[in-house]
């Protein structure tokens, strides 16, 4: 997407230039409250590919949801791509393996269905953090499932997850006592392979001393599962509050830069989160707000040194970045319209920003590029200071007629169940290093910079 991007920017600049398209310069006259940005030079943590992916759960690999033949599914995969899936949820300790299994069938997960994924990663050039049954589990079972799709999967295979937020079943002695045990016994068998964890659902207090017992036992990735709130409470308000300073968000992701600066392990990801648990909620979890919140919070978990975060979806939840009908994908909303602004800003160091002049907007930047975010009622004309000098400046807006519509649009375009995206930018020429940008309320520009 970060090639297609500049893709239209050069075309609009050459129009501009060579046939004397002066207007597509033209810059809109302010129309919203005066607002100030300034993108500190310092680089923070890298944003890489795989930053912005998705968790599904376990028994959609049984019910050949990843299937290169479910084309709009691989299309809508690509258009973020390269990323990272996770495979868990709860249906990971509830859906175990059969070496001798048919395939095809949601209650097991067969050698045919881990073949299947693997085609499809290669297809959408996504990795995969693949999950395997604790709890009704073997170890010699679960190595042998391990040694398959190690071997099936290949360079897409990231890290292996064992069990799902143990915290609810298990103290964590116990489940470091079993993570061991499995561990040892698939290592046996695939010897090159890592793992994350302990992604628990209940806070963040196992993360320092799990990272240090399990460093030397080939944990690359400490990770945590995150939700606000019980869907039964969700509202917007609620949701955009908890990326706030002090707020849940937030102290999660600052317990778990400290968690594995301590420990020593090399990242951390959440590795499932979304909104509210429990599916989330019609005009809430679906919304442009969800578009908005999930900016936000990826901004916060690249700012506290996370690696990237996977969004929980599929089957019926109303949080899903892509909605299905069955198998057949339907469409996208809420999320998904957030997690492709940030792919579009492509990859760099992150960079904090400063913003006076409104308490509904927050900026933030990726490499030479830079978001503003506005969550408030009414339009907001920023200026911004870059952190280094530019010549011309495109601006993505992710829009919507109200924080509450299903509605969304990213430089007038809408993303169509086939994965069609046709954007255009509005450009702007910068002055040294300021460029001003008009923003909606409700809205959020990605301002792309050459």
């Amino acid at each position: 997407m970060r090639k297609s991007a500049l893709g239209v920017v050069a075309a609009v600049v050459v129009s501009a230039t060579v046939f004397g398209g002066a207007s597509a310069f033209a810059a809109s006259p302010p129309t919203g409250t005066p607002v100030t940005v300034s993108v500190d030079s310092a680089r923070g943590s890298q944003v890489g590919n795989g930053f912005a992916g998705f968790s599904y759960e376990k028994n959609e690999v049984g019910a050949d949801l990843f299937d290169t033949s479910n084309t709009n599914l691989v299309n809508l995969f690509r258009l973020l791509g390269p990323n990272v899936i996770r495979i868990g949820g709860n249906q990971v300790d509830r859906v175990n393996w059969n070496a001798a299994g048919a395939g095809g069938n949601i209650l097991e997960v067969a050698p045919s269905d881990v073949t299947k994924l693997a085609g499809f990663l290669r297809a959408t050039h996504w990795k995969v953090i693949y999950g395997i049954d604790l709890k009704l589990n073997t170890s010699a079972n679960a190595a042998s499932e391990a040694q398959f799709a190690a071997q099936a999967l290949g360079n897409s295979l990231q890290a292996f997850e064992i069990g799902n937020e143990p915290d609810f079943y298990d103290t964590q002695a116990q489940y470091e006592a079993a993570f061991s045990q499995y561990v040892g016994a698939i290592k046996a068998v695939a010897p090159d392979v890592t793992f994350d964890g302990p992604g628990q659902a209940k806070g963040t207090q196992w993360d320092t001393t799990f990272g240090l017992d399990q460093k030397a036992n080939s944990l690359t990735i400490l990770s945590d599962h995150t939700y606000i709130d019980s869907a039964a409470n969700a509202n917007i308000p609620e949701m955009m509050a908890s990326n706030a300073p002090g707020g849940k968000l937030q102290k999660t992701e600052a317990a778990m830069q400290k968690a594995q600066q301590a420990s020593g392990i090399g990242t951390w990801r959440m590795t499932e989160t979304n909104s509210f648990f429990n599916g989330g909620a019609t005009g809430v979890s679906d919304t442009a707000a969800a578009s908005l919140w999930s900016l936000d919070y990826m901004s916060g978990i690249a700012a506290h040194g996370g690696v990237g975060i996977n969004f929980h979806g599929g089957g019926t939840s109303k949080y899903t970045p892509i909605t299905f009908s069955g198998n057949t994908v339907t469409g996208v909303q809420g999320v998904y319209y957030g997690e492709l602004l940030w792919v579009m800003a492509g990859t760099g160091a992150y960079h904090s920003a400063s913003v006076n002049g409104s308490p509904d907007v927050t900026s933030w930047g990726i490499g030479r590029n830079v978001f503003v975010n506005n969550k408030g009622a009414t339009p907001v004309t920023a200026t911004i200071t870059l952190p280094s000098f530019a010549l011309i400046a495109a601006a993505f807006t992710m829009t919507a007629p109200s924080l509450g519509s299903t509605a969304i649009t990213i430089g007038g375009a809408a993303v169509s169940a086939s994965g069609a995206f046709h954007p255009v930018p509005h450009v702007m020429p910068v002055f040294g290093t300021k460029v001003t940008v008009t923003v909606p309320a409700g809205s959020a520009v990605l301002v792309d910079t050459l």
